[in-house]
């Protein structure tokens, strides 16, 4: 393509140019590089690139291959508009599973437009650029994706100052699977976030309180850090929120009677914490859209509440190795949907429910994916009873007190 000096896709093609030979440093990208000079300046259907994370073909990315003669909008992964406003200019860029590799060009994000910025899953390193969003093109992002890089350093609280002062238009802060060090900054709450993911890096303290007062937030998913203090009361706050991943942490504490205020709740992963005590009647009560609840490996005790039958749109009930006593109530028959029930490791006695067992063997004879019920109905070493029957060895897996499984 011959440029003018006063072109108007000059500027965006530049950026692209450095993009591509900034993330090519050690080596060439997975899919979608220049054409072979053997193929001189061929354009059209030469690059697909599978985005292996979706699963599904329609996701998929077709295009010309990088830095070829078409026009920039043409190129694999890049989408440009189609308003006036926005027409043949770039609006997202998505690279995914790409190899991409070397420091992260943070210049690609003075492309103007530029509204969606997926880079998970490549080989990127360096640090997140402290003033980021002092640029008034960057303030136009609203979806950051950097998952699954090699992405060192904090997370700049000035991002959050820059965002608010400049009224930035990001929803979705996407940075898990990184090696990110340092504190969640306070200043997260001065920007309203509709989506944090943050989860298995190596973050530290405990969740900055501003936090809990983002109206908007809707994901917070902080999983596998080493974040500490407790959940608090103010959760009650969080109006739109539908997932809170918290597992894998040091975070203690009990559950707050307030989570019945979040009533958007859909998961609730709180599964490898330091959590104890009895959990909040709101829970069951309240959460009339939960579909996910994972306890697994904390330190929650007491009954499990008959109240449990209320959450009919429940699928997974994860409570395995806790200090529950007493019995699997008979109201989680209500729960028709229901794919995986996980109580083993507790000391509770009884049967399973038998119209329970019944829906779990018609999913099993189904081949119904995920289907898990797992209890201590291993029989007692000297009793020879198990602490929980399974009639016609409806569980999926049976352990004993001392945590062994076998599955059925």
């Amino acid at each position: 393509m011959q440029l003018e000096y006063d072109s108007p896709n000059l500027v965006q093609r530049f950026l692209l140019v450095l993009f591509y030979y900034q993330t090519t440093r050690h080596q060439p990208w997975h899919e979608c590089n220049p054409p072979p000079a053997t193929q001189g300046s061929a354009t059209s259907g030469l690059c697909y690139k599978p985005h292996y994370l979706s699963g599904e073909t329609s996701n998929n990315i077709w295009g010309d291959w990088w830095l070829s003669a078409s026009h920039e909008c043409q190129w694999a992964g890049i989408t440009c508009g189609t308003s006036k406003h926005e027409e043949k200019r770039i609006i997202e860029v998505t690279l995914s599973t790409n190899q991409l590799n070397g420091p992260l060009p943070w210049e690609i994000l003075q492309l103007a437009q530029l509204k969606h910025l997926e880079l998970s899953y490549n080989v990127l390193t360096g640090t997140l650029s402290p003033r980021l969003f002092l640029s008034e093109y960057a303030l136009t992002m609203e979806h950051l994706d950097l998952i699954g890089n090699r992405l060192t350093g904090t997370i700049p609280g000035e991002w959050f100052v820059d965002l608010h002062e400049g009224n930035g238009k990001l929803e979705l802060l996407l940075i898990a699977e990184n090696r990110l060090t340092g504190t969640i900054p306070s200043e997260v709450g001065l920007f309203p976030l509709r989506v944090l993911v943050a989860g298995r890096n190596a973050l530290i303290g405990s969740l900055p309180m501003d936090l809990f007062y983002q109206s908007s937030l809707a994901i917070l998913h902080v999983e596998d850090n080493q974040i500490t203090g407790t959940i608090p009361t103010e959760i009650g706050l969080l109006a739109s929120l539908t997932q809170i991943n918290l597992s894998g942490n040091s975070i203690s504490g009990s559950l707050p009677s307030e989570i019945g205020l979040a009533k958007g709740l859909t998961r609730i992963h709180l599964n490898a914490t330091n959590m104890e005590g009895t959990l909040p009647e709101e829970l069951y009560s309240e959460l009339n859209n939960l579909r996910r609840l994972d306890l697994n490996g904390c330190n929650f005790s007491g009954t499990i509440s008959s109240s449990l039958g209320l959450l009919t749109k429940l699928h997974w009930i994860q409570l395995a190795n806790n200090d529950f006593h007493g019995t699997i109530p008979n109201e989680i028959e209500t729960l028709t949907g229901l794919r995986q029930l996980l109580v083993n490791g507790n000391k509770l006695s009884g049967t399973v429910p038998v119209s329970v067992c019944q829906n779990f063997a018609y999913l099993e004879k189904n081949k119904h994916s995920e289907v898990l019920l797992v209890a201590d109905c291993l029989p007692n070493t000297e009793t020879g009873v198990p602490a929980i029957g399974c009639a016609d060895d409806c569980c999926t897996s049976c352990c004993d007190v001392n945590g062994v499984c076998l599955a059925n």
